[in-house]
């Protein structure tokens, strides 16, 4: 018997590729990683497939700008701020004297308790609007208007306020720290004492039934001793008091009037400084406390709108507060006999 030959069993050789990968680790890695981007890029392709969900814009909400209010202050003396420019004369571009500024307040002699209450009211500007300047002459009571010389309407308006027994002042042009445009009549130390005399009368003749004269502006001729006292030359000619509507500090025209015996007052309180029915009414009342802590006050304001309806209100209902409104005149006068021993 023949003997067994052993069985072999069949041996599974691997794949070629296979086995010629496990013989180069080199191509094995490079096969691994091509597979791993193979399958990055069908991971990345499946989610861009999916519906994308939108998100809303920011929407910006834009709240309004905040505007501070300018705080409510003292009242202003005039003409110390840039102006705006004004080329020419006209009633419409007048220049007014009350230009916002820092205060200027002229020292006020207290007087005892129970003495009258007495306001003197002037209205500055008069002569380059007609229809306002007769609904200023309206306004009740003693009111003093000021009229500017060689104005389209000054010597009518003189006229028409002299018929409602009102009294009437020249309102002088003089000139200003601010260079502001003066007008027909300008006093300034450009001019000669001559010169300077002469427009002064010439200013005075302008307006009719006047008795007495203001500065219009005068910021900076008020301060100067040798024209204030060429003014109160002519006023004691011609029998004139004068008013210093003090529109500087510096102010040397009060002290030349009384050097000269010229019957002189001082402007305490300007009106309409800001035209709001608010800072008149503020500037009103300041006045009236003026009056009642010191026996007498004087006021200055100007023939604006605002100014007339404010005041067309307003002074009828003085009787109520125990103040009257009298002329710069009468207002004189008074102050005078308080200040006699």
């Amino acid at each position: 018997m023949a003997p067994r030959r052993p069985v072999q069993r069949a041996v599974h050789k691997p794949p070629f590729l296979l086995a010629a990968l496990t013989r180069n680790s080199r191509l094995l890695g490079i096969l691994l990683a091509g597979v791993v981007g193979v399958l990055v890029l069908m991971a990345q392709n499946s989610s861009e497939s999916q519906p994308q969900v939108s998100t809303p814009p920011t929407v910006f909400s834009m709240e309004k700008p905040v505007v501070a209010e300018p705080a409510a202050g003292p009242a202003a003396a005039p003409e110390t701020t840039t102006p705006t420019a004004v080329t020419t004369i006209t009633p419409e571009a007048v220049t007014p004297e009350a230009v916002a500024q820092p205060a200027v307040e002229p020292p006020i002699t207290p007087t005892p308790s129970g003495s009258p209450h007495y306001i003197a009211l002037i209205i500055d500007d008069i002569g380059y609007s007609g229809p306002l300047g007769e609904r200023a002459i309206a306004l009740p009571g003693a009111v003093t208007y000021a009229v500017l010389p060689h104005t389209p309407f000054g010597t009518e308006l003189a006229e028409l306020a002299h018929s409602h027994s009102k009294e009437v002042m020249l309102h002088a042009p003089m000139s200003n720290l601010a260079h502001q445009p003066l007008g027909p009549g300008a006093l300034t130390d450009q001019l000669n004492q001559e010169d300077f005399i002469a427009t002064l009368k010439g200013n005075i003749d302008a307006v009719p039934h006047l008795q007495g004269i203001n500065n219009h502006m005068g910021s900076e001729l008020t301060g100067m001793q040798t024209q204030m006292q060429w003014v109160m030359e002519v006023l004691k000619e011609r029998g004139l008091y004068f008013v210093d509507s003090f529109t500087t500090a510096q102010s040397v025209a009060g002290d030349a009037a009384r050097e000269h015996d010229i019957p002189t007052t001082t402007r305490n309180v300007f009106l309409d400084n800001e035209t709001t029915a608010e800072d008149i009414d503020r500037q009103f009342q300041r006045l009236l406390q003026t009056a009642r802590e010191h026996g007498s006050a004087v006021g200055i304001g100007h023939p604006y709108e605002e100014t007339l309806d404010y005041l067309e209100k307003a002074l009828p209902a003085l009787a109520q507060e125990n103040i009257e409104v009298i002329s710069v005149s009468a207002m004189i006068r008074l102050q005078q006999d308080e200040a006699a021993p």
